[in-house]
């Protein structure tokens, strides 16, 4: 079965460092998303590989990036775009992404970057893209 994008649940705890976290919908104003492990590999070539390499995983630099528009009003523009987070530099930049993908759910801790508002022509609404990197592992919802 085919899995569809909108079928992704993405929410953003706009309300970091609070007793209790607000889960907001990042589908209310993102139109698109996508999704990188960033593997760091260590490739070794051994006397015995006859000129051949091995390869190993050992770290990920989880991230997602998020293209849509700016939609006055909705939670998430808000808290991204406020003066705090926008200009803001480490701990305003941080917060937590909960990602649903069909029965699997995973709570991570992020720091926004790349917060874009692009604009666009004169007929079309701004632009907006934020990237999300994880920090550390994800835990299990």
């Amino acid at each position: 079965m085919v899995e569809l994008n909108n079928q992704i649940k993405a929410e953003l705890d706009v309300t970091p460092g609070a007793g209790t976290r607000k889960w907001e919908s990042l589908g209310k104003a993102f139109k698109s998303i996508s999704q990188t492990l960033g593997e760091n590999v260590y490739t070794a070539s051994y006397l015995s590989d006859s000129g051949f390499s091995s390869s190993e995983v050992t770290g990920l630099n989880f991230t997602v990036t998020f293209r849509g528009d700016y939609i006055a009003g909705d939670p998430v523009i808000e808290y991204i775009f406020s003066r705090e987070t926008l200009y803001g530099v480490g701990d305003a930049r941080k917060t937590k992404l909960r990602l649903s993908k069909g029965n699997r759910t995973v709570i991570w801790d992020v720091t926004m970057t790349k917060i874009q508002e692009t604009g666009g022509d004169a007929n079309e609404p701004n632009s907006v893209t934020l990237e999300l990197k994880g920090a550390g592992k994800p835990n299990a919802a």
